[in-house]
């Protein structure tokens, strides 16, 4: 299948934008896979000296189970050793599956969707350089207050509570990712903000990319196709199953010194250049 991947700062949208796409008739998707952050190493310098083996078969076959395929006992009984570009045709085989095994009408594109994924964009490409990737931003101060309270309310699903400096770390690092990407093929940056502006708008800008056809079902039928990509668990995710699209108050919320502690910790990004509103 033709994969497309959502990547960027967890508490961006990804969710929201992985819905809407979802609902395109020759689209399928699922929940986050972390696939690639769950049984491979986030230092590019890391991974050149890995090898895998049983310890990362486990892993991967816990992934598959928790999707709700059946356990692949042939994954435990294997006794190969891989190196990392070899484990990384593997994921992209058993990523494969995954959208076989949720396919309903034989659909021909593949979406995936871990925020985290972002920082293995080359590492992917390099293994499938017809993979394609959608980054999503969103503005830095929402991101920061959305992320400090959905790991503070939620800290056992997030690894623990992100405080703000910590929030703002990890969108510094992922905007700082991201824009490696912008002008690079088979990649494509859209704003969070101007999704929920015109979220017809941004569709057809990102169907134009994927090369597909526009549907305007996408926006009418997003809310119902989100129920399907959340995990139970997942609560923080659950405005997406609703029809309302609107702005986050978290940031505004903040005290007044948490907002401008938020603001000096940003790093400077130039929101204009990949807004689809000057294209």
């Amino acid at each position: 299948m033709k994969k497309i991947f959502i990547v960027g700062c967890p508490r961006s949208g990804t969710t929201l934008l992985q819905s809407l796409l979802a609902s395109h008739p020759d689209i399928v998707s699922f929940p986050e896979t972390h696939l690639f952050s769950r049984t491979i190493h986030i230092s590019p310098f890391v991974r050149f000296f890995t090898v895998y083996g049983s310890k990362h078969l486990r892993e991967l076959n816990k992934i598959m189970e928790e999707l709700g395929l059946p356990s692949d006992e042939s994954l435990m009984n294997h006794q190969m050793i891989y190196r990392t570009r070899k484990w990384a045709e593997m994921l992209l085989q058993k990523l494969d599956e995954i959208g076989q095994y949720y396919a309903e009408n034989h659909e021909e594109y593949l979406l995936e969707k871990t925020p985290r994924h972002l920082h293995y964009v080359d590492f992917i490409h390099n293994a499938d350089p017809e993979a394609c990737f959608i980054h999503l931003i969103r503005n830095g101060e929402d991101v920061v207050a959305s992320l400090s309270e959905a790991t503070g309310n939620h800290p056992e699903k997030w690894s623990g509570n992100r405080s703000i400096d910590k929030s703002v770390f990890w969108w510094n690092r992922s905007i700082k990712l991201s824009r490696r990407y912008i002008g690079k093929p088979k990649n494509v940056h859209v704003r969070y903000e101007n999704l929920l502006e015109d979220p017809s708008g941004v569709l057809q800008y990102i169907c134009k990319f994927i090369g597909i056809e526009y549907h305007e079902n996408m926006v009418h039928d997003y809310h119902h196709t989100a129920s399907s990509l959340i995990n139970k668990e997942e609560s923080w995710k659950s405005k997406n199953t609703k029809r309302v699209l609107n702005t986050s108050k978290k940031f505004k919320n903040l005290p007044e010194k948490q907002q401008e502690k938020v603001l000096r910790g940003l790093v400077d990004f130039d929101y204009e250049q990949i807004d689809i509103s000057n294209y």
